[in-house]
């Protein structure tokens, strides 16, 4: 019997599972996060590293690190693209069904993603699933509970998005096993601040988010780590390196990125004015936040602000 013609082979499946970790100037944490990666119980995954033109020994481990495990790809780009471009550039090279963020800093318990996946597979409704969170600062031994992790499991869209807006401290659900097909509909995530709650408020809006009862997540808020703890230049440098004056209408973009995503789901329209109306609302309690880009937006400056 003759072989089957090449055209009607299958190619390789790929993995179920990706994982982009985004990375700049990342040398000190970068090798024990890798680590906490590769150890996961769950093994059929992917590891895909984005060097965003670090300045340090990054780039050196990052090569090590691949020579050492077939599941990990390297990409470097030339240029500081910024971190929300470095972001999107993992994802767009991922193939697994779920999709996790990672960052260089953080840490993920052995079952992190076993645990994810086996809430996802069991509960189609759900976009995204993430296990409760630990901070730290230096190691495993400070770490302490942190109470905000958010739990979405509303059937109304609309409780969902208000919900997220209403309960999010830190955005740890960011870092969870998310379908990539849910982050394919949604917007590209754009080069400002809070883009990300943009994002989850998108993924709220499609479905549920699952919180896994286990602290699986140790996430480093040190000030060389953490955003939340960096003054607003450094934030500004971080999305945008080649901006040379402040970035403008950053409270503008959010709250129009809140109504964008509720424009753009589909919903009865009972459903979606409730969420319109709670972003529409965002905008009243953000006036003076507001009003103040208005009067820093008129000013004339020679700055170059990276684009959505």
């Amino acid at each position: 019997m003759s072989s089957a013609p090449a055209s009607q082979h299958h190619a390789p499946r790929g993995p179920s599972v990706s994982i982009g970790m985004p990375v700049y100037n990342s040398a000190a944490w970068i090798e024990t996060a890798v680590e906490s990666l590769l150890s996961q119980t769950y093994r059929d995954f992917e590891l895909i590293i984005s060097d965003n033109a670090s300045t340090d020994g990054t780039l050196a481990i990052c090569e090590r690190l691949a020579r050492s495990d077939s599941r990990i790809k390297l990409l470097r780009n030339s240029t500081n693209l910024g971190a929300n471009r470095n972001y999107l550039a993992v994802l767009n090279a991922a193939r697994g069904g779920y999709f996790k963020w990672a960052s260089s800093n953080d840490l993920c318990g052995p079952t992190f993603i076993a645990r994810c996946v086996e809430a996802l597979d069991h509960d189609p409704q759900a976009v995204l699933a993430c296990p409760r969170s630990w901070l730290f600062a230096d190691g495993y031994e400070d770490a302490k509970a942190y109470e905000r992790d958010v739990e979405l499991v509303e059937s109304d869209p609309a409780e969902r998005f208000i919900r997220l807006q209403d309960r999010m401290g830190l955005n740890n659900a960011f870092n969870g096993l998310i379908r990539r097909e849910a982050l394919k509909r949604a917007s590209t995530m754009g080069s400002f601040m809070k883009a990300d709650v943009v994002l989850m408020s998108e993924l709220a809006l499609m479905g549920k988010f699952l919180l896994i009862d286990d602290r699986l997540f140790y996430r480093r808020m040190s000030p060389e780590a953490a955003t939340r703890l960096k003054s607003t230049r450094e934030v500004e440098r971080h999305l945008a390196p080649g901006a040379r004056a402040p970035l403008k209408w950053q409270t503008w973009r959010f709250h129009i990125g809140l109504l964008r995503a509720c424009r753009q789901a589909r919903f009865p329209s009972r459903t979606w004015l409730r969420a319109f109306n709670y972003s529409i609302r965002s905008f009243l309690w953000a006036r003076r936040e507001l009003a103040s880009e208005v009067i820093l937006g008129l000013r004339p400056d020679r700055s170059v602000n990276a684009s959505s």
